[in-house]
């Protein structure tokens, strides 16, 4: 557990106790939803997808999670965002309640889990943006989107001929 990390989860509302007790003992710990950011719920495929465009423009990102247990991806936006975002399928915002988040040594890179399952595929603390623009993350899913559904057309084309 790091300092920072701590930092993030208390700033936005967790209790600095409740955080080291569950990340100590592997499990996600709960943080309140909509002080410092929202949250968009995206597929695990559109969210992978967008992660990597985002990726190679250079994209700062903020915190980003994988959630196995709904095959979604999670990233962590400016409070407010969901105002200005257009109705995209595979998406979902939730602006308060609860997320629940791993350790932030709980990565996919280093394959770890938390004891839910969730992980970190961007984790906070001094090497993550404070949250991922708003914008950028929805030219990027926007463009998974119509990427899926090209190849969704190719497919059927191929394997019905007469369409």
């Amino acid at each position: 557990m790091t300092p920072a990390a701590l930092s993030w989860a208390v700033a936005a509302g967790a209790p600095a106790e409740n955080v080291r007790i569950d990340w100590q003992a592997g499990r996600a710990t709960e943080i309140p939803i909509g002080s410092l950011w929202h949250v968009l719920r995206v597929t695990g495929t559109t969210g992978r997808d967008a992660l990597a465009r985002l990726q190679e423009r250079g994209e700062p990102l903020g915190p980003v999670l994988e959630v196995p247990l709904r095959f979604a991806v999670e990233f962590l936006v400016p409070r407010c965002a969901a105002a200005s975002w257009p109705s995209l399928v595979g998406t979902r915002w939730v602006e308060h309640g609860i997320i629940r988040c791993p350790g932030p040594e709980r990565t996919r890179s280093a394959g770890q889990r938390a004891v839910c399952g969730r992980r970190w595929i961007v984790p906070p603390g001094p090497a993550a943006a404070a949250a991922t623009d708003a914008d950028a993350l929805c030219e990027a899913v926007a463009a998974a989107v119509v990427h899926q559904a090209e190849r969704w057309i190719c497919t059927v084309r191929s394997s019905h001929p007469l369409v």
